[in-house]
């Protein structure tokens, strides 16, 4: 299982893989007469861009072009906490948190929307008769409704002027929706564009399989009148029909229904008229397509759990790292306890992470926001670092926290005690099995005359400075 995207990796590469899904449509699908193939092609296109950057691919390691971890030191850098003299851990809002809520308030409208669409459907039509009929039923609406559907039910304006060859054309297209349960793909797409919402291809998307929707449902209505009388084409008849309907402006649609007269008419007409044979090579372009996008997500995934990028300089003068420890006593809750048997790494393919994930940058942030800078430490104010380490067991319980190099005791306790309050973790993982992996955390203090500033920089350290010994083959 791959590490968890951030919720603005998700978005940005959800946008670029519809986007790249849209425009295979709009240049190669979209004139063709290839209706049920496109219906499909427009129904996954959401499907894929919210579910596959979640899917646990990624490139093989020997494929990556990224140097192997060597011995030294990779950092996580993250921006400091300012926590004045005798306050809480800062709990301000900061920016992925602001995402998150912007995220939550665009998809709750959405489904607020939709509830309301679904809402006033059911008020509108809640005290129309109701006939049953094999297949189907049908709501006639004394000229309430347009002539419309929903699901299987079939709302129809008997006070329309049709002839019945006409009133069957027109019966026939609104019973294709229901066959063919268009419906249920509106309804999906609606709740994939509450996900989706920020992306704007899947409105386009909703658009567009709107309008392939009616073009089935003209090519039913069709077909079935061609079968009815070989010897005469309706097609001249049908666009007449829905030019006139057109023409009437028969009043208002019904939400998330399927009106005959109200979506985009012309371009029906067009594609009625339109007798082009469909070109099939268009419909295998899926394929390479589809395969270009698990190969991004792939590379995606592969660079996501790479080692981050070594200190500079400046940062190496201000943390030196501490020297190896001896192998001796690991505190732990306060108590002695021998150190761990277990075969601990230092890094793994897939990291320990927290529930909910977010990786080394989610843990570093949970330390921070739980360092209290009491008044003892106020009273006593010290620069420096402090260098914990910890260890996370195959069952995701974490063990082992020690002080590598103390600043004091008090700045000691307060570290160990936001390392002893972590919760379980999802645990690290080498070749698919469940292993113990250790981490050390240099914990910088920083004083001024305005406020006590807590910086934290999260290392997975390798080789000789590894607090446990790394495990061959890790």
């Amino acid at each position: 299982m791959m590490t968890q995207l951030s919720l603005l990796n998700w978005m940005v590469l959800s946008t670029v893989l519809l986007g790249a899904w849209w425009l295979c449509y709009r240049l190669a699908l979209r004139q063709e007469r290839s209706f049920a193939y496109n219906r499909w092609f427009l129904v996954l296109g959401p499907l894929l861009a919210a579910g596959l950057p979640l899917l646990p691919v990624a490139l093989p390691a020997s494929w990556s072009a990224g140097p192997v971890p060597l011995a030294g030191v990779a950092a996580v850098l993250l921006p400091t906490v300012a926590i004045g003299p005798g306050e809480a851990p800062a709990t301000a809002l900061n920016w992925p948190q602001v995402l998150l809520l912007i995220y939550l308030a665009g998809a709750v409208f959405m489904l607020g929307r939709l509830a309301l669409e679904l809402g006033q459907l059911w008020l509108s039509t809640r005290r129309l008769a109701r006939e049953k009929r094999p297949g189907y039923t049908l709501v006639p609406t004394h000229g309430q409704l347009p002539t419309s559907s929903f699901g299987r039910l079939i709302f129809w304006d008997e006070t329309l002027a049709l002839s019945p060859a006409e009133a069957d054309q027109v019966l026939r297209h609104e019973l294709a929706h229901a066959h063919q349960s268009h419906t249920f793909d509106r309804l999906l797409l609606e709740l994939l564009r509450a996900g989706l919402w920020f992306n704007p291809f899947v409105h386009l998307c909703g658009r567009a399989l709107a309008l392939t929707h009616e073009y089935l449902a003209d090519d039913a209505a069709l077909r079935h009148a061609a079968r009815q009388a070989p010897a005469f084409s309706p097609a001249q008849s049908y666009t007449h029909l829905l030019a006139r309907q057109v023409a009437n402006r028969l009043g208002f649609s019904v939400p998330l229904a399927h009106t005959f007269s109200h979506s985009q008419t012309l371009r029906r007409i067009a594609m009625i008229q339109k007798t082009s044979p469909i070109r099939r090579w268009k419909q295998w372009l899926a394929l390479p397509l589809l395969s270009a996008l698990l190969f991004t997500v792939a590379c995606e995934k592969a660079a996501t759990p790479a080692e981050p990028a070594a200190p500079s300089a400046a940062q190496d003068a201000a943390l030196v790292p501490p020297p190896p420890p001896p192998p001796p006593t690991v505190v732990l809750h306060g108590h002695n306890e021998a150190p761990t048997l277990d075969k601990v790494y230092t890094y793994v393919e897939q990291m320990p992470q927290l529930p909910g994930g977010g990786g080394n940058r989610a843990i570093v942030e949970y330390l921070q926001s739980h360092i209290n800078y009491s008044d003892a430490l106020a009273a006593n104010p010290k620069e420096g670092a402090v260098f914990a380490s910890f260890t996370v067991m195959a069952n995701g319980d974490v063990k082992d926290a020690a002080i590598v190099k103390g600043l004091s005791p008090a700045y000691d306790a307060a570290v160990l005690a936001a390392i002893q309050t972590l919760p379980r973790f999802v645990p690290g993982k080498q070749d698919g099995k469940a292993v113990a992996v250790s981490f050390t955390v240099p914990v910088r203090f920083v004083t001024n005359s305005s406020a006590k500033t807590v910086g934290l920089q999260l290392f997975n350290w390798y080789g000789g400075w590894s607090p446990k010994p790394a495990s061959a083959g890790c």
